[in-house]
C-alpha cells in the first residue's frame, strides 16, 4: 500500500505542478498468460524498469501487478517508442488487438487527462486492496520528521510538496547583500539577494533527510519552494519599491501563472529592481530554454544572473556568450587551488569583469584573490563583516 500511496500522492504533485508528464498504465493483470508466468511476468517487470531508467521515468508497481510509469515532457516525442518497446517484450510474435476492451499500454497525459488517471489509478487501487473508496481506510502518514529517512527520492518529495503547503516558510526565508567594493576599503550595496534557507528548514523540520544538490530531486524540491517562497518575495518586493534584490527561481517556475501575471501588471520599476537569478543545472539542462526564457526576461525590464557556477566548470563553456547581467561565481575553498590551472583562468578571462560576482566567500582570502583579477563584487558570510565593519 506504500507504493500506491506514493503515486496518489505523485499525481497530486503532477496536477499542481505547471509542467506536462506522461503516464503510462501498463495493465500486465490483465492478460492472464504474463501473470502465469513467473518467469515472463518478472522480463516484463524488469524490461518496464529499465525503459522507465532510461528515460528519467519512475516506476509504481501495483499490489496486483499493474505498473504505472510517469515520464516528464521530454518524453514526448518517444511515446510511440516506448509503447512499441512495452508491446514488443509481451507480445514477440504479434501485438494485442487494438479493439479489445483492456489493452496493455495506456497513455495519460497530465494535465489534460488528469481525471481520466485519478479514477483509472482508483479503480486499480480499490482492485488491489478488495475494498470500496477506502475513505478513511488508506494507511496513516506518519509525521514528516519521522518519514524522512535517508536519501530524497519520489516518495519522499511527494512527502515534502505536502508538508511544504502546511509549513510557515517565514522564519526560514532569509537575505544577503551583494557589494561592491572601490579596492580602496569602501564598499556600496549592490543588491540583496532573497531566499529560502534549506539548511534551517531540513534542520527543523525533516533532519534525518539526506539532500544532494546536484540531484535532479533536489531540483525538484527547489521548484516546490519556489511555489511557496516566490509569491512571498514578489509581495515583499512591491512593498517596498526601489529596493533592487534578487532570487534564484527555477525555469519552470518561470512560466508558472502566478510569476506570468506579475511580469505583466508590475510596473516598469518592480522590474527594473528585480534580478532573477537561473541555476546552472537548469541551463546546462535545457540551454536553450533558458537562453529563450533570459532573453524574456531581459526584454521586460528584470535584470538577469546566471547563479551556481563554479571554477571547475569554467573550462568546459562558454559562459561568455550568454547575455545576462552576472555571473555569480562561487569561491568555495576546496576550488581555490583552480585558481592556478591555466584553463580556468583564461575561461575567467573571458567573462566580462564588470559582470562577475564572486559568491559564497567563506575566507578572507576572497577578496584580494578576486581583486587580483581585476573583480570588484563579491558576496558572503565574510564579506557582510568586511563591509558593514567598513574594513576592506
Amino acid at each position: 500500500m506504500e507504493t500506491e500511496e506514493s503515486f496518489n500522492l505523485a499525481i497530486r504533485r503532477m496536477l499542481r505542478s505547471s509542467a506536462t508528464h506522461y503516464v503510462f498504465h501498463i495493465t500486465l493483470s490483465n492478460f492472464g498468460f504474463i501473470r502465469s508466468n513467473p518467469e515472463l511476468f518478472l522480463f516484463m517487470q524488469n524490461t518496464i524498469k529499465d525503459i522507465a531508467r532510461g528515460a528519467a521515468g519512475v516506476v509504481y508497481p501495483m499490489r496486483r501487478g499493474d505498473q504505472f510509469l510517469v515520464f516528464p515532457i521530454d518524453v514526448g516525442s518517444k511515446i510511440g517508442e516506448i509503447t512499441e518497446h512495452i508491446m514488443t517484450a509481451a507480445f514477440p510474435d504479434q501485438k494485442p488487438d487494438n479493439s479489445q476492451d483492456h489493452p496493455l499500454v495506456k497513455v495519460f497525459t497530465i494535465p489534460k487527462d488528469y481525471t481520466a488517471l485519478r479514477e483509472t489509478a482508483n479503480a486499480c487501487m480499490e482492485d488491489s486492496a478488495g475494498k470500496g473508496d477506502g475513505a478513511g481506510g488508506g494507511p496513516t502518514i506518519r509525521p514528516i520528521e519521522e518519514d524522512l529517512d535517508g536519501m530524497l527520492n519520489a516518495w519522499a518529495l511527494s512527502r515534502l510538496e505536502i508538508a511544504l503547503a502546511e509549513i510557515d516558510l517565514s522564519p526560514y526565508m532569509r537575505a544577503q547583500m551583494v557589494f561592491e567594493t572601490d579596492h580602496q576599503g569602501h564598499w556600496r550595496p549592490l543588491f540583496e539577494e532573497c531566499f529560502t534557507s534549506v539548511t534551517d528548514l531540513r534542520r527543523d523540520k525533516f533532519p534525518k533527510l539526506t539532500l544532494q544538490t546536484e540531484d535532479r530531486m533536489f531540483a525538484e524540491f527547489c521548484r516546490a519552494l519556489d511555489r511557496r517562497s516566490v509569491p512571498e518575495i514578489l509581495r515583499r518586493h512591491r512593498s517596498k519599491p526601489g529596493h533592487t534584490r534578487s532570487f534564484n527561481i527555477s525555469l519552470a517556475t518561470c512560466q508558472v501563472p502566478f510569476f506570468e501575471r506579475f511580469m505583466r501588471e508590475s510596473t516598469d520599476l518592480e522590474r527594473r529592481t528585480l534580478i532573477i537569478e537561473i541555476n546552472r543545472s537548469d541551463f546546462l539542462h535545457k540551454p536553450r530554454e533558458s537562453v529563450k526564457i533570459l532573453a524574456a526576461l531581459r526584454a521586460a525590464g528584470f535584470g538577469t544572473a546566471l547563479d551556481g557556477i563554479t571554477l571547475d566548470l569554467l573550462p568546459y563553456t562558454n559562459l561568455h556568450r550568454l547575455d545576462v547581467d552576472y555571473f555569480k561565481i562561487a569561491l568555495s575553498p576546496g576550488h581555490m587551488a583552480l585558481l592556478k590551472d591555466a584553463d580556468c583562468v583564461a575561461s575567467l578571462k573571458k567573462l566580462p569583469r564588470g559582470k562577475i560576482i564572486l559568491c559564497r566567500c567563506e575566507k578572507e582570502s576572497a577578496l584580494p584573490v578576486g581583486q587580483a583579477f581585476g573583480l570588484t563584487k563579491f558576496q558572503g558570510w565574510v564579506i557582510d563583516r568586511l563591509a558593514t565593519g567598513g574594513v576592506a
